[in-house]
């Protein structure tokens, strides 16, 4: 790969990840699972969720009135080929399950988590990078 080509994909798979929780915090459940492999791996809350058919099932299940705001930082993207990277990230990340009813701004309590990810992505045929695996641990929380 040319330096052009390593930095645009470097830029791609982060905004990849960023869309994915981008989506996620605006309860787009379709998009986060369209960033996700059709055989890609998302390991969440002790389940093992294979391909975009079962993201969309999980998170069809979260709790009305869920809101959350995923942080990341100190994003590192390693380009392992054309079409292969791996990106580790630290992810803050506020969680409010809100009342019926509920508005304006949710409260600003306790963090619930910091947590430390290590994803896998890949190029897919038409060009997009796509989550191949998604793995945390919590550094705090």
């Amino acid at each position: 790969m040319s330096p052009l080509e390593k930095a645009a994909a470097i830029v791609e798979c982060e905004q990849t990840i960023h869309r994915f929780y981008a989506a996620l915090d605006d309860s787009d459940f379709e998009t986060v699972a369209n960033t996700i492999a059709e055989d890609g791996v998302w390991h969440r809350q002790g389940k093992v969720l294979k391909g975009p058919a079962a993201v969309r099932a999980a998170l069809a299940e979260r709790p009305a009135g869920r809101i959350t705001a995923h942080m990341m930082q100190n994003m590192v993207v390693d380009v392992r080929g054309p079409d292969e990277a791996d990106v580790r990230y630290i992810a803050l990340v506020y969680r409010y399950d809100a009342p019926p009813g509920a508005t304006g701004p949710a409260p600003l309590d306790t963090l619930l988590s910091i947590s430390v990810y290590r994803d896998r992505l890949k190029r897919a045929a038409d060009g997009r990078w796509l989550i191949e695996e998604m793995r945390s641990s919590r550094r705090f929380g």
